[in-house]
């Protein structure tokens, strides 16, 4: 280090320089501590300067130590004082980092120090050091000290080509920075890869170049959009975050104001769920919910396939092995890679062919199930990295002489994929079969909102104990209630409203897929106001529609953080929340029912499954809606009214004319009701009204009614149903070959056993 310090530093005279970025450092830490001392009124510490009762501020100082330093190095200029050039570059550093450190006074001319506007000042001295430091590494804006000398010493065609290359360079900096990137602009002075890489990419949602150039062309303006959502919005936060802990946070008054008398009604004292375990499940939830796109593990596993080839066929060089027949390995590496080729052609065509069948006899919901498959990914990533590796070894192979030998390590990598292949094939094709079928379909969507049910609801009813268990986020990882120790004060109350609205497009559509309530919770607390969702998981969130609106003081409201607290998506899928789930099973249901399908026996299997989900959420929405976990945040609720809806009525509504269904939709009612509370059976008594009226419309004779109105678990398994039939059960003790010789009348006798 020391020797690098010589050499880079020392040597070419750049040590002032440093010495000078060194003191700017440290006073700006200094005066940065020195103020949040005063602010926080520490008795310890001296106050600001009042001299007969004027506020003098530290940039007077500083430009006074700019202005002697200055001098200095005029006075000194053309001498050989190393000494001087270090103490007067110290000085300077000092005055700088005084006068910057209040930039924002200087530019807006009243005193902005802690409000938004004083960010200006710790930008300005990040530029600052941004600055110093590129110069201290021997970089110069426009590399300006080699070209004046390529200037002065070239030739009128190189002077011109200089000239050319410098007005380039310029109008690619005010391009960069007229698109908003002012950092890019600046360092790319310094790095012109930086200026070429900033005008080319779209421009900032709010820089003069969007204004001018994307009014009339909106793909480039919802790119820019997302880019600013994706990449830009979190660099920002880091940067606050890393101003605010070095500076002092801005935005809140030196002074609090006087605390409002608290309403006699808000006597309840709530807690703050635990920061890092709500940071931590929210985690889960967005890396759960993250739609992983088609092309990106194949892609992947063919870049691996191209990169490993090579270095495959050199190590097998350098280790030597078998000697192996050069044209035969070469013909069986081509064989492998026609038949990967034609496999992969062959499956996505079977597997083009199951969506469109899916979609049209089953449900549509059956292509982004196979879409999103992760055995179908990687299915077809292995056999692209197959077909890869083994045509670069036989391209490899056919380079050498005809005395060489085959590669061996290389052709057994390439036989152990065509293994691997042929058993993801296999898997593959019992993955189609799967979803494809009907019943296992409806067990795989089930079972998806069982475990949308459990996150959301962690236990029932009866089973609760211990510390209460709280929502994560209407589909997130439920953990037990972790709440901080310290009890928070509810807030005040406040007339003043906001309503925050989606300005910007979503990455990956407009569909709501989860909520963090113990975050939103959270901030409310800390920020002191009451908080009302607009919106619900699965909703589609238009362009401009609000999200929040937020009752209460404002001042320390954050807008991003509570956008953070919402995950878009493109649909509402199974594993998003247990209405997804009993819609996605209704919709099964609908399918089999229309006139094209006629397959009422589908619909009966879909109401067994929703039955199951029902009786699963019924004492879980019964705990839910008697507690209130997050008594700052409302409007996020489903009811029991509504999940019995949403998995009932569109079912029965396309009944009419299917006995079968009626008959289950009656057993499935009447289940609900006897183990469901008195508390839960309005929605099931209405519905089997309806279900009363319903019958009478479409059946004219009395025994069509009589059995229609019968409840039966199988649809049609009996004609008195087989939820009222109950007789005693008889069972033979005969062995099996006196049963086969039985009479055939005895059948009957033994048929319930």
């Amino acid at each position: 280090m020391g020797d690098w310090f010589q050499h880079v530093i020392v040597d070419n005279g750049r040590l002032p320089l440093f010495c000078l970025l060194v003191a700017f450092v440290l006073t700006f830490l200094f005066i940065r501590f020195s103020v949040r001392m005063i602010r926080a009124q520490v008795s310890w510490w001296p106050g600001n300067v009042t001299p007969g009762g004027v506020h003098v501020h530290h940039a007077f100082f500083g430009m006074l130590l700019m202005a002697a330093s200055g001098l200095g190095f005029v006075a000194v200029a053309g001498r050989h004082t190393p000494i001087a050039d270090v103490l007067l570059a110290c000085v300077f550093g000092i005055g700088a980092a005084l006068v910057l450190d209040e930039f924002a006074l200087i530019l807006h001319l009243e005193d902005v120090y802690w409000s938004e506007q004083g960010r200006t000042s710790i930008d300005a001295v990040f530029v600052a050091i941004a600055v110093i430091g590129l110069f201290l590494l021997g970089l110069r804006p426009l590399d300006f000290t080699n070209d004046v000398v390529e200037y002065r010493s070239g030739d009128l065609a190189e002077r011109i080509a200089l000239t050319v290359y410098l007005v380039l360079v310029l109008i690619l900096a005010v391009v960069t920075v007229l698109k908003g990137k002012i950092w890019t602009g600046l360092i790319g002075l310094f790095i012109v890869l930086f200026l070429i890489v900033g005008a080319i990419r779209v421009a900032r949602p709010a820089s003069p170049w969007a204004r001018w150039r994307y009014t009339n062309h909106p793909r480039k303006r919802d790119k820019a959009m997302r880019r600013e959502v994706r990449l830009r919005q979190p660099l920002i936060r880091g940067k606050v975050m890393v101003q605010e802990a070095l500076a002092g946070r801005f935005g809140v008054p030196e002074s609090a104001a006087p605390a409002l008398p608290r309403p006699a009604q808000s006597t309840q004292q709530l807690r703050a769920p635990n920061a890092t375990l709500t940071r931590l499940r929210w985690w889960r939830t967005k890396r759960r919910l993250a739609q992983r796109p088609v092309w990106r593990v194949p892609v992947l596993l063919i870049a691996l396939a191209v990169i490993a080839a090579p270095l495959v066929n050199l190590a097998d060089e350098v280790a030597g092995g078998a000697v192996l027949d050069l044209g035969g390995t070469a013909t069986l590496l081509g064989v492998i890679a026609g038949a990967m080729a034609t496999l992969t052609g062959l499956v996505f065509t079977a597997v083009t062919l199951a969506m469109q069948f899916g979609a049209s006899q089953i449900s549509v919901r059956v292509v982004p199930m196979l879409q999103q498959d992760r055995l179908m990914r990687w299915s077809f990533g292995v056999f692209l990295a197959t077909f890869v590796f083994s045509a670069m070894t036989a391209l490899d192979m056919a380079d050498e002489d005809a005395g060489s030998k085959g590669l061996q390590l290389s052709t057994e990598i390439a036989v152990l994929l065509t293994v691997i292949s042929a058993i993801l094939f296999i898997a593959l094709v019992a993955r189609v079969g799967t979803i494809l079928n009907s019943s296992r379909l409806l067990r795989w969507v089930s079972h998806q909102g069982r475990e949308a049910v459990v996150r959301l609801y962690p236990t029932p009813a009866q089973e609760q104990s211990g510390p209460s268990a709280e929502l994560d986020d209407a589909l997130g990882v439920l953990v037990r209630a972790w709440y901080d120790d310290t009890p928070v004060a509810a807030p005040v109350e406040d007339t003043s409203t906001q309503v925050i609205r989606l300005r910007e497009t979503p990455q990956r559509g407009r569909v709501l897929l989860a909520i963090n309530l113990p975050g939103i919770q959270r901030l409310a607390i800390n920020w002191g106001v009451r908080i009302d969702l607009m919106v619900g998981v699965g909703d589609h969130v238009p362009h401009n529609a609000p999200l929040f609106t937020v009752h209460g003081a404002t001042d320390r409201m954050r807008v991003y953080k509570l956008l953070g607290t919402l995950i878009f998506g493109d649909t509402h899928r199974p594993s998003v929340s247990p209405a997804a789930a009993l819609q996605s099973i209704s919709d099964i249901a609908l399918k089999a029912l229309s006139p094209a399908i006629n397959d009422p026996g589908r619909a009966v299997q879909a109401l067994d499954h929703v039955e199951d989900l029902l009786l699963m959420l019924a004492p879980r929405v019964r705990e839910e809606e008697s507690t209130d976990d997050a008594g700052l945040v409302s409007g996020y609720r489903r009811t029991w009214a509504d999940y019995v809806a949403v998995g009932t009525d569109e079912i029965r509504h396309y009944s009419a004319g299917a006995a079968q269904v009626q008959r289950r939709m009656r057993a499935l009612l009447e289940n609900l009701a006897a183990q469901c509370p008195i508390s839960q059976h309005p929605p099931l008594a209405e519905r089997l009204l309806a279900l009363d009226e319903q019958v009478a419309r479409d059946w004219r004779s009395s025994l069509d009614r009589r059995l229609a109105s019968a409840a039966d678990r199988q649809g049609y398994g009996s004609e008195a149903g087989m939820v009222s039939q109950h007789t005693a059960l008889r069972f033979s003790n005969q062995p099996a070959h006196a049963i086969d010789k039985a009479a055939p009348g005895d059948d009957a006798l033994n048929d319930s056993a």
